[in-house]
């Protein structure tokens, strides 16, 4: 399992590594250092959320309502703040927003059993909706000078939110590599009939997936609204969940379950971002954006289903 991730992180750096250069050529201000800066400010809260997507794809689970707790957790932080709550006590409670989020999701799927396709699109209907109440439908600006360090400080010259980003990756790729709740992960994805033999408790392993998730999506919600400056609930968010699903596909995670990785996602958030700052440059309408997005995310779950089809040939061949 460990080479095929790598082969696909190996695969997915040459690609961005190919791309780097043929949009150098194709526009002359790509690779000028602004505009890198640019793309990976601009990638992080894909990234970021694409940690917590991760985990949940390695259950082989999927959070669709992910773009809507960014929303409900950047409209609760921005509305504390407006009612003069400290920077930080608003920033926690919004963490603690997304934090419940996940709980609901985890527990609802992982207790009543629904699918979580199923789940998650009921609550990102539920959780925007919430939004969009709690804020009034108002647009919410003019924050503290404060909390603009968060989307807008630098510590050693790095933006804030890349500096976020690399220490989340760094922990929860130990985590997923080196723990027990890691190995549960994989175990639970790869084969769950044999996981709860072993005596994992599957329940308790998806709840804290989902919870993390939840929470890793409210830190992206603080990063972006401190980044963007202003905040509409009923249109913050609504591009994310196709966005961190198709970073972590294409980073080379498994829809199925069972495989994925963080430097792959974290790659693949990069990739998308590449891309779409690139087709920008190059004049090409932002209606093929979308469109490409889509057609990633596609070529990722076929490459996954031929892949998983691949191993069940050789398993039944007495291959492996």
């Amino acid at each position: 399992m460990k080479l095929k991730n790598l082969k696909s992180e190996v695969s997915i750096v040459i690609l961005i590594c190919g791309l780097f250069i043929v949009f150098s050529f194709l526009s002359p201000e790509f690779a000028t250092w602004k505009n890198i800066s640019l793309i990976l400010s601009q990638s992080t809260s894909v990234a970021i959320m694409g940690i917590g997507m991760t985990m949940v794809v390695i259950l082989g689970g999927m959070d669709l309502s992910i773009g809507s707790v960014v929303s409900l957790s950047a409209s609760v932080t921005c509305i504390s703040m407006a009612a003069e709550l400290p920077v930080p006590a608003a920033v926690l409670l919004g963490l603690a927003v997304g934090m419940g989020c996940g709980l609901i999701n985890g527990v609802i799927m992982a207790v009543l059993n629904i699918p979580d396709i199923i789940v998650s699109l009921a609550t990102m209907y539920i959780f925007r909706g919430a939004a969009i109440a709690v804020s009034q439908s108002q647009w919410m600006t003019n924050f503290p000078e404060t909390f603009d360090f968060f989307g807008k400080g630098t510590v050693l010259n790095i933006p804030f939110p890349v500096v976020v980003t690399v220490l989340f990756a760094m922990l929860f790729s130990y985590i997923l590599t080196y723990t027990r709740f890691g190995r549960k992960l994989y175990a639970c994805g790869g084969n769950l009939e044999a996981a709860k033999i072993s005596g994992i408790h599957y329940r308790q392993t998806k709840i804290i997936a989902y919870v993390i998730s939840g929470f890793l999506a409210a830190v992206a919600a603080v990063l972006y609204a401190s980044k963007v400056g202003s905040i509409q609930a009923s249109t913050t968010g609504t591009t994310f969940s196709n966005d961190v699903l198709a970073a972590v596909l294409i980073g080379g995670a498994s829809i199925y379950g069972g495989v994925g990785t963080v430097f792959g996602t974290i790659a693949g958030a990069l990739l998308i971002g590449m891309l779409k700052n690139a087709l920008v440059l190059v004049r090409v309408s932002t209606y093929w954006i979308d469109a490409i997005t889509g057609g990633m995310i596609l070529t990722a779950m076929l490459i996954s289903t031929w892949q998983r089809l691949k191993k069940k040939r050789e398993i039944e061949r007495g291959i492996i």
